[in-house]
């Protein structure tokens, strides 16, 4: 954990928990370690999550437990990587409109990758019916991006109490998207409760879709 009010570089000022506590802590000594060698581009740190996150469904679709560890594993540093190719550019100020598409392209390819594994692993393992969670995650979750129009949002203005608190530690308030996948796609694959992650992923989802819609329409 960083020192509280102090942004490590390259990293944004608030993010999710899962980033913060889970991810950071092994994304941020690879990002310093390539602003100081510079063995990779961020271009070709996406191109690693990219395939990763195409492998996690592959791993998945096994209908073994073995292919569940080895999903949610790839799941994990496939998000990994997806967190150092923003904050390596960021630490290094290069951006391009050719990494932006690639991130979105590896974003969307470890989601799509994932849920289209789980809802093989639901249809060989636990029957027909159960698919019908990993659908109904998968629209849920790619509606809330639409309508949302960003995966994460900063609260504005000056932050007191239980949220001054988690901001002080670069913790937002509310859970986001990379809190639910790890939910639907690491913990619930590791542990064996599928179907569980997949319906507390979707209710996740489905709370923050009608809490997004209250506040675009009040």
């Amino acid at each position: 954990m960083t020192t509280e009010g102090v942004t490590p570089a390259g990293s944004k000022k608030l993010d999710y928990w899962f980033t913060v506590l889970l991810t950071d802590p092994v994304a941020l000594p690879m990002v310093r370690l390539l602003t100081r060698r510079r063995w990779l581009s961020p271009d070709a740190v996406t191109l690693i999550a990219l395939l990763l996150g195409l492998s996690v469904g592959a791993f998945f679709s096994t209908g073994q437990r073995w292919g569940l560890i080895a999903g949610a594993i790839a799941f994990y540093f496939a998000f990994v990587f997806d967190c150092v190719d923003g904050k390596l550019a960021r630490a290094l100020q290069v951006t391009s409109p050719r990494g932006e598409a690639l991130d979105h392209l590896a974003d969307g390819g470890r989601r799509a990758s994932a849920a289209l594994g789980l809802a093989v692993y639901l249809w060989r393992v636990e029957g027909d019916a159960t698919v019908l969670y990993a659908v109904v995650y998968t629209v849920a979750s790619y509606y809330f991006l639409e309508i949302s129009g960003a995966e994460r949002g900063e609260p504005g203005g000056r932050l007191s109490g239980m949220s001054g608190w988690l901001a002080q530690r670069r913790l937002l308030p509310n859970p986001g998207m990379p809190d639910v996948q790890a939910i639907t796609f690491i913990f619930g694959p590791l542990t064996g409760f599928v179907v569980a992650g997949l319906v507390l992923g979707t209710a996740m989802v489905t709370a923050a879709i009608a809490l997004t819609v209250y506040r675009r329409l009040r």
